[in-house]
């Protein structure tokens, strides 16, 4: 999970590296949630905010959780207030208001091993109302050159991270990436969006009873 010894270290240049290459994960997120006619957003591993800011933006009510005090007060500082940012990891959070139409996770599941990622879908099992839909965006396996060309770029990224989010990213892909999500049981995938010829994407599931 994030933490303050982690990515929470590059929360001041956060922004300034990943937003132009996430923007169109930001602008997706936007139109699915509109799509799914969701009013409330919880945003899981949010990071600075950017994500939560343009869903607030556009009149969601999003709630904002991360586990790195420096990613939540970089957020505070760039968001209105009436973005709420708790600090929490995630499969300890709790809350105790009604659950939201949609959870957001974006590129929190391949820094963890597969016992914190089944966890972390089990934490938004909770979170979600009944008729709500789960975002989940992360790595994928690559279609054709440049797509191939784009999960080479990730790879040497992720190298160059700390040791447990490294290994926990390559266990991931060998797992085919965020395809993993079809082999679970009790979740449906209702739809998928592409980013980069298929290095990155978004699934929306829903779980079963």
């Amino acid at each position: 999970m994030y933490s303050d010894t982690g990515e929470g270290q590059f929360a001041g240049v956060y922004d300034f590296a990943f937003n132009p290459v996430l923007r169109r994960v930001h602008n997706s997120i936007r139109l699915l949630a509109k799509k799914y006619n969701c009013h409330s957003v919880i945003d899981l591993g949010s990071g600075t905010g950017a994500q939560a800011r343009v869903l607030a933006n556009h009149g969601f009510s999003v709630t904002g959780v991360d586990s790195s005090y420096q990613m939540i007060k970089v957020a505070q500082r760039k968001s209105p207030s009436t973005i709420s940012f708790l600090q929490s990891d995630i499969t300890s959070f709790t809350c105790n208001d009604s659950r939201f139409d949609a959870v957001n996770i974006c590129l929190v599941l391949h820094p963890n091993p597969i016992e914190t990622i089944l966890n972390i879908l089990d934490k938004s099992k909770n979170l979600v109302a009944p008729e709500g839909v789960v975002f989940v965006t992360d790595y994928g396996i690559g279609e054709g050159i440049f797509g191939k060309m784009a999960n080479g770029i990730v790879k040497v990224i992720e190298s160059l991270a700390k040791e447990n989010h490294s290994n926990n990213y390559f266990s991931f892909m060998k797992r085919n990436g965020i395809d993993m999500l079809s082999n679970l049981p009790s979740i449906t995938i209702i739809e998928k969006r592409k980013y980069y010829h298929g290095a990155l994407q978004t699934y929306v599931l829903s779980f079963s009873p």
